[in-house]
């Protein structure tokens, strides 16, 4: 009697599992959906059309770029790290590396652009010097009766026009042709180009967002005004754009205010600091005193300031990647 049972239970259960198997393969192909709907949701069916697919794109893998690797392994190689910089190599990098702003390091990012602008910074201030230099020797000849030569007159006389000084002489030229500390070269750069991601950049090696007019001359900003004509200048690379930065400092009126306090550190024999002469850059922007508290906290949240006076390594260092260098001009 319990075998008999016991064997009608079974077949009971085989029916009803076979049962259930037959009836989900039916739901599947009649596509009904046989899942259960959790309490509190609720599904809708949208009948959606071919031309209205969503195509569902996988998510890009973030990669290093290959220029990006190239130069940070350069860097590395040289042993430049800007946390225990003492002498600084002299290796000029001609334009941004490709791949810069898709590093999702915001740090690394950070350095690789100020370990690509300092060089150049210094640079652009040792030819400042080497001018001012023979400036003053040109002065001296004249103040101790030696005759100057055509050629200084001339060269002097050049200068006075591209440094836009009409009355003063050398005296006037002197105020104009001097050093921008290299922490108010990097700050400025990084706030204007955004660490040398932007568009201006990558075209035009447009490092300070500087003005000029004719669309043959530069980039057309995409939020220009109607019936606006300027463009961004161009340069042919990132060294060129410094330099184009320090005559606009050094010459034009609105910053008449930045070299009057620079000759008055000078003249008193203190250090001619890029934190103090940032006070004076209100007309840079029209951000006006809040373009100065970014310059400032750039400076601060970088250790730029420690980065003033930094002297080039006297030894010769291999070249860097032959699409990213610059000759020396």
């Amino acid at each position: 009697m319990t075998s008999a049972k016991t064997n009608s239970y079974r077949n009971v259960a085989l029916a009803s599992i076979f049962g259930a198997v037959v009836f989900l393969y039916i739901g599947l192909f009649a596509g009904i959906d046989l899942s259960p709907t959790p309490e509190g949701f609720e599904t809708e069916t949208v009948e959606v059309t071919a031309d209205e697919a969503v195509i569902k794109k996988k998510k890009t893998v973030y990669r290093r770029g290959p220029e990006v690797i190239a130069l940070s392994q350069y860097f590395k190689s040289i042993g430049y790290h800007l946390n225990e910089v003492g002498e600084v190599p002299r290796v000029y990098i001609k334009r941004v590396p490709e791949g810069l702003g898709e590093l999702a390091s915001v740090e690394e990012r950070k350095q690789l652009f100020l370990k690509i602008m300092l060089p150049l910074a210094m640079r652009v201030n040792e030819e400042i010097t080497a001018r001012r230099e023979r400036l003053m020797a040109i002065q001296a000849k004249g103040i101790s009766g030696t005759p100057v030569s055509q050629a200084d007159q001339q060269w002097v006389n050049q200068l006075m026009k591209r440094y836009r000084v009409t009355d003063g002489g050398i005296n006037a030229l002197l105020e104009r042709i001097d050093v921008i500390p290299t922490s108010l070269i990097l700050a400025q750069s990084a706030e204007e180009s955004g660490w040398g991601t932007s568009r201006f950049v990558r075209k035009g090696n447009a490092l300070f967002g500087q003005w000029a007019w004719g669309d043959d001359e530069g980039i057309v900003p995409k939020d220009r005004e109607d019936g606006k004509t300027h463009v961004i200048k161009a340069f042919g690379s990132l060294m060129d754009s410094v330099r184009a930065y320090a005559r606009n400092i050094n010459s034009h009126p609105a910053y008449q205010e930045l070299r009057e306090r620079r000759a008055t550190l000078r003249a008193d024999g203190k250090f001619i600091s890029g934190w103090e002469l940032a006070e004076t850059l209100t007309k840079y922007s029209e951000r006006g005193e809040e373009y100065v508290d970014s310059l400032h906290a750039i400076m601060s949240v970088n250790g730029l300031n420690e980065l003033d006076g930094l002297d080039f390594a006297a030894g010769d260092v291999p070249p860097p990647p032959k699409v990213l260098a610059a000759l020396e001009e």
